[in-house]
């Protein structure tokens, strides 16, 4: 069971709740995590996208196609002749509903809100939006989990009456990056759980998923550099993917001995695929694609202590938890 079937289980939900359906999505939350922090739900384990990344699964969640149908297979792929960040940047994505579209959400898009790009309108076209704090609250919040579940939750309290279909971003994903899943996340999740419970009492049907969870990394730098040395060498363009699933686009005619290359210079660090094997869109994904089976793999930003991207259960197992309208 997959990300693709929220659709379909929101719409399930909205056919049946008393007051209206909350949709808490929740960036980066574990599915261990989750379990043991949100107590009063009942949690189903979906699995994510290939790669495990916010540009690709937050897609796949609310229009519930594939990356193959999307194209958006990462955070940074061939778009045309050359590369496109897929949250910053502008590229051509299909023209799909969402299930926020069909049912008119309001949303409280919090920092999606603030991005100007092709993939955040993709999202939130032709939903009702609850303009977002000031970029600099957005960032203080970012830094203090429960003080960020506490903003989330005054902002729902003020719209409840509002509309029967809410939907609002949580961004744990920020802090994770930085402190793992420390207390401090933990004890926002509990805080969570006991408002969700608190809506539910009120009659609404309360929803809570995330779009993958994150491990613990520690790039080798020899690997680093090896990887780099690949792409100047090799490569018409510089790498893609997204943290622990990068990929490669290598010379015409050094596809085969570019695999290898990077097969024998990752190690037991990585496994090493072409990307059709993995499901993943041609042109747009790199027909190289090297997934992280270790922490010394060479993540793109090696300043981050825990990522995501890569096919580990903590990286793909997604949680979906409700809270059932009190009848």
């Amino acid at each position: 069971m997959s990300l693709a079937e929220i659709p379909s289980r929101l719409e399930h939900a909205l056919g049946t709740a008393k007051r209206g359906v909350i949709v808490l999505a929740v960036d980066g939350l574990s599915s261990d995590v989750a379990k043991q922090s949100w107590l009063s739900a009942s949690i189903s384990t979906l699995s994510s996208t290939v790669p495990t990344t916010s540009a690709t699964a937050w897609l796949t969640a609310l229009t519930g196609v594939p990356a193959d149908v999307h194209r958006v297979p990462g955070t940074v792929y061939r778009n045309g002749s050359g590369l496109v960040h897929a949250i910053n940047g502008t590229p051509a994505i299909p023209d799909l509903p969402t299930v926020l579209e069909r049912h008119g959400a309001t949303v409280l898009a919090r920092e999606l809100d603030l991005l100007e790009g092709t993939w955040a309108h993709a999202l939130l076209r032709g939903c009702t939006r609850i303009p977002a704090p000031l970029r600099h609250k957005l960032a203080a919040q970012a830094e203090d989990p429960p003080l960020l579940v506490a903003n989330v939750v005054a902002d729902l309290d003020k719209a409840v009456d509002q509309a029967r279909f809410l939907w609002t971003y949580v961004n744990i994903d920020d802090h994770v990056h930085r402190h793992g899943y420390d207390e401090s996340v933990h004890e926002a999740m509990l805080r969570l759980d006991a408002h969700a419970s608190r809506w539910a009492a009120q009659g609404w049907t309360v929803v809570a998923h995330s779009d993958h969870g994150q491990v613990a990394v520690d790039p080798d730098p020899d690997l680093v550099e090896a990887w780099d040395a690949i792409v100047r060498e090799e490569c018409v363009i510089p790498s893609g993917g997204a943290g622990r699933t990068r990929w490669l686009y290598p010379k015409a005619d050094r596809l085969e001995a570019v695999f290898d290359r990077v097969a024998t210079t990752l190690g037991s660090t990585a496994t090493v695929h072409h990307a059709t094997d993995l499901g993943l869109p041609q042109p747009e994904a790199g027909p190289v694609v090297a997934v992280a089976a270790s922490p010394g793999f060479p993540i793109p930003d090696p300043s981050v202590k825990f990522e995501h991207g890569g096919l580990s259960r903590d990286e793909i197992d997604v949680p979906y938890a409700v809270w059932q309208a009190v009848q």
